[in-house]
């Protein structure tokens, strides 16, 4: 049985209590503040962002550093009707990518065609024979799509042929690129991208939003940013990319798309799955409509599910649903024979670290899904290959701590080729060499420290029992979408009291739970039916689970689903990871009190000298000064070293706790005073500084857009006569208040589609004007504090932290 060891993060100061500022500030729970904190997201910005994502926070698809030169290149090929083929890969990722561009494509006009190769009959990647064909079709130009980073031979074959190559890829690059036209890839070195975790199907709808923003500024075209961002977040949430950053933006406003896709193929397939016409969650994409377009490439070609996805004919639609239903369920049968199969292999001889294991009827589409089953089972890093004749092909996957493709590359003398990413990879090598592998990766990972191989589960709060409720599951709600990156959170009971247990499902797989003296919350386990044995007798267990609705016969409950459950689970601190967040957690009042060079800090008043005497005064001194400048919208840290003789303030800082930080940091360089200088500031400085709106500036901005739609919905806005931060801020809470939707934007423009209002405006209901609202307010209060109070009381205020 797989060893499990439970950590939790240290609780972070001062959000355990309702009282704390920040989440009563932000109208959000304290629990869902901490859960956010612990996963690195602890500003009140990054909060705003996180709980709220808005599409103009997309990055412009122009921070591709060759962006430009791709988009030149499509012109000059439309101009001159040159054939254009978009060259994908058979996973839903490589498929989503395929059908975007495509589609994109043609509706500005290019002549393209799609291909994606047989997974069986040609493998993954760029092939000679496919450029060849293409050359001989007189395609001028060849768009990759999920691949091509490493086809350094196949791209220079296409140049020998006259083709220019634009590749767009998110793989891990190799040290020699291939010399293509172009390429965008935000792994790569210098790609002047910022968000590198983009799926593949994120980096061609970059290309198409390039397209569009450049080519398509009058929106007479049919597709917009955001009526094709449903097949982004489709091929996003399936290949397992961070839902975080850009990619969280994507999804939550692509799931949403999806409830209203104008895409015939993807309304047929959420149709089949039973979703269509209800609220869509991540999950049901990732465990529903996801697999069906992957089955199809597994088990043969994925050029169903292609053709789907571009399909008008709702009679083809509904045929190519089905058939991807039925390949879906062969693929589910096929993965159950090889999973049994292995698991009798294992369980006939101890477990080794990592598990390499091959078979000569295994089928090579479905044996990265086996491997994630066992890894799954097991906690071990696997490597499953299938012999075909004289190849074997296979699919690893990792484990926390484990790169399976540095893995790889360090084996790579054993392998014919090889690529991937640090928790997946597919590789190929000669069936000799597969008990080489098996010796050598078993070898390497004696390295490794044993505990490394202990599954951790994660714990984010630990919760009694009569926590669990609504209340707590809407809270929880916030932070979706949920995936890779952002997983559900993990709550955890100690002593939880075991009411009943059993085993149930049609193998009797599944361990259901009742807890509570008299069984009131039930919890069910997938695939855990094993763990019976081991609480059976048990008045009380430790249940690590995650919560969701449990609808029956039209009766909504929360249902608990366990991670795990054990008599006693095995704690263990998450030492590395508290310490960070201890050093975040932790106020510069905390830090500041506890200095060790706290005492004897000089603090003088220069709140009413101007600039021209403080300047004799300094000069008169010799003194260095570390300069901390408020004056403006963005505050300024010295740019001087540190350690100065004496800190100054100028302006207005944000709070006293600000300025205890720049004491804290004074002292802890040995500095001999801080001067309160300068404390003059405009209140549109402060507006900005808060991302402040008042009501009668979005009253205005209001107006301004509905004058606009009135007379073409939707449109084109010039941003003129009002600063560029307002009106992005003011866009936003817009935007949150479903008045509109941003289809796309570039510098200065930016494409809205304006939704009438159903009822009465409630700003309040804005999260950003809210929280806004009351940092405009604590922000004048305390510049009112900072300006005049007299300097006895002011001194008081920072007496104990001196």
């Amino acid at each position: 049985m797989t060893k499990r060891i439970w950590t939790k993060p240290r609780p972070l100061p001062g959000l355990q209590d309702s009282s704390s500022s920040l989440p009563q500030r932000l109208g959000i729970s304290p629990v869902v503040a901490d859960i956010l904190s612990q996963r690195g997201v602890g500003t009140e910005e990054e909060i705003l962002e996180f709980l709220s994502p808005s599409l103009l926070n997309l990055n412009s698809p122009f921070a591709f550093r060759e962006m430009a030169k791709a988009v030149e290149r499509l012109e000059q090929a439309r101009a001159q009707e040159e054939k254009i083929l978009i060259y994908g890969d058979y996973d839903v990722d490589g498929v989503t990518s395929t059908a975007l561009l495509y589609k994109v494509l043609t509706d500005l006009g290019f002549k393209a065609v799609a291909y994606i190769p047989s997974r069986m009959d040609e493998g993954y990647g760029l092939h000679k024979d496919a450029v060849l064909k293409a050359s001989q079709a007189d395609v001028k130009v060849i768009i990759t799509v999920d691949c091509g980073i490493t086809a350094v031979d196949e791209v220079e074959y296409a140049r020998s042929q006259g083709i220019d190559m634009i590749l767009t890829d998110h793989h891990e690059p190799p040290e020699i690129l291939p010399q293509a036209y172009t390429i965008l890839n935000p792994k790569v070195k210098d790609s002047g991208y910022p968000f590198r975790e983009l799926a593949g199907v994120g980096v061609a709808f970059k290309l198409a939003q390039a397209l569009l923003e450049t080519l398509d500024c009058g929106g007479t075209g049919a597709y917009a940013v955001l009526e094709i961002l449903d097949l982004v977040a489709l091929g996003t949430i399936a290949d397992l990319v961070p839902l975080t950053h850009e990619n969280r933006t994507i999804v939550a406003y692509g799931l949403r798309q999806m409830e209203n896709t104008i895409h015939l193929g993807l309304r047929t397939l959420l149709e089949e799955c039973g979703l269509w016409g209800k609220p869509l969650k991540a999950g049901q994409i990732a465990f529903m409509v996801a697999p069906r377009i992957n089955a199809a490439g597994r088990m043969d070609s994925a050029r169903a599910g292609l053709e789907l996805l571009l399909t008008g004919h709702e009679d083809r639609a509904v045929e190519l649903a089905r058939f991807l239903s039925r390949e879906n369920a062969l693929r589910q049968d096929t993965e159950k024979d090889i999973f049994a199969e292995a698991v009798k292999i294992l369980e006939e001889a101890p477990l080794p670290r990592v598990i390499v294991l091959s078979g000569k009827n295994w089928h090579h589409g479905v044996i990265g899904i086996v491997a994630s089953r066992l890894v799954e089972r097991y906690y071990r890093p696997v490597f499953l290959v299938t012999e075909e004749e004289d190849i074997g092909k296979g699919s690893a996957r990792g484990i926390g701590g484990y790169h399976v493709l540095d893995e790889l590359k360090a084996q790579a003398e054993l392998l014919e080729k090889f690529g991937g990413h640090s928790q997946a990879a597919g590789f190929s090598l000669k069936p000799e060499n597969i008990p080489l592998l098996r010796e050598a990766l078993n070898q390497a990972a004696q390295n490794f420290p044993e505990d490394m191989f202990y599954e951790r589960v994660r714990v984010d709060q630990c919760v009694p029992l009569e926590a669990l409720d609504a209340s707590l599951m809407r809270d929880l709600e916030h932070l979706a979408p949920f995936g890779f990156g952002n997983p559900s959170p993990v709550l955890a009971g100690k002593d939880y009291p075991l009411y009943m247990a059993d085993l149930v499902g049609k193998d009797q797989a599944h361990l259901k739970c009742m807890f509570g003296t008299q069984g009131e919350w039930e919890g069910i386990a997938f695939r855990k039916g094993e763990e019976l044995g081991n609480i059976l007798g048990s008045s009380t267990v430790d249940v690590a689970f995650g919560l969701d609705w449990n609808t029956f016969r039209g009766t909504q409950n929360i249902q608990l689903m366990i991670k795990d459950i054990q008599p006693k689970a095995p704690w263990q601190e998450d030492n590395d990871h508290s310490a960070a967040l201890q050093e975040i957690a932790l106020g510069p009042e905390e830090m500041a009190a506890g200095s060790p060079s706290s005492q004897g800090l000089k603090v003088m008043d220069w709140r009413a000298k101007n600039r021209e005497e403080w300047s004799k005064t300094l000069e008169s001194w010799g003194a260095s000064v570390a300069l901390w400048d408020f004056t403006g919208s963005d505050p300024q840290r010295p740019e001087t070293d540190l350690k100065a003789d004496w800190a100054m303030i100028t302006g207005v800082p944000s709070s006293w706790n600000a300025v205890r930080e720049i004491m804290r940091e004074t002292q802890n360089q040995g500095g001999q005073g801080m001067i309160i200088a300068e404390s003059k500031i405009e209140a549109l400085v402060l507006k900005e500084r808060t991302g402040y709106l008042s009501r009668e500036d979005l009253v205005q901005l209001y107006r301004v857009l509905y004058d606009l739609a009135i007379k073409n919905n939707p449109f084109t806005w010039q941003v003129e006569g009002i600063p560029l931060w307002q009106a992005r801020t003011g866009l936003k809470i817009l935007e949150e208040l479903n008045l509109l939707r941003c289809l796309r934007h570039r510098p200065g423009a930016i494409h809205i589609e304006w939704i009438p209002a159903k009822k009465k405006l409630d700003l309040e209901g804005a999260l950003r004007f809210r929280s806004a609202k009351k940092r405009w307010q604590e922000t004048m209060a305390f510049k009112e504090e900072y300006c005049t109070m007299p300097w006895p009381e002011f001194q008081t205020r920072l007496g104990r932290y001196r």
